[in-house]
């Protein structure tokens, strides 16, 4: 997915950028953006060497999206069909599909959120600044601050 950004914020080797939100947003609601937001910030590797105020192209990998759909969906829907199972074939009481259920999300989205910290680390799953669209940054076109011969 590749979408145009305004650098915000430099941090090291990585750059905070703002996406606008467009009007084809609203119809799908499968991205970050908050239902009334306008804008959603998100940090991304600086590749093109983006400064502040730059319009850049952001990439981001369909790879990610669909590992992301799995962890999750799909392996909490797994993890409650394992507590029904365990539930109905050893303990017999239906109140403890509920209750093993809910031990069991509890404890994958308390590791999804360390794998999560993992993931971000690695380059091919954080989003990636590849081109500079236009230089929006603190110097202009002669290197002088905006100061004329002084």
């Amino acid at each position: 997915m590749t979408e145009t950004a305004t650098v915000v914020k430099i941090e090291g080797k990585y750059a905070v950028v703002r996406l606008e939100k467009k009007a084809e947003c609203e119809k799908c609601g499968l991205c970050v953006f908050g239902k009334n937001a306008a804008y959603t910030e998100m940090r991304a590797a600086n590749d093109a060497g983006a400064v502040e105020g730059d319009g850049v192209i952001v990439r981001r990998s369909k790879d990610g999206r669909f590992l992301g759909a799995i962890l999750v969906f799909l392996i909490p829907l797994i993890l409650i069909g394992v507590a029904a199972g365990i539930s109905l074939l050893w303990i017999k009481k239906d109140i403890w599909i509920l209750i093993l259920s809910l031990i069991f999300l509890f404890l994958w989205y308390t590791i999804l959120a360390v794998i999560d910290k993992k993931l971000q680390r690695l380059s091919s799953f954080a989003p990636r600044i590849v081109e500079i669209l236009q230089k929006g940054g603190i110097e202009d076109d002669k290197g002088n601050n905006g100061q004329d011969g002084v």
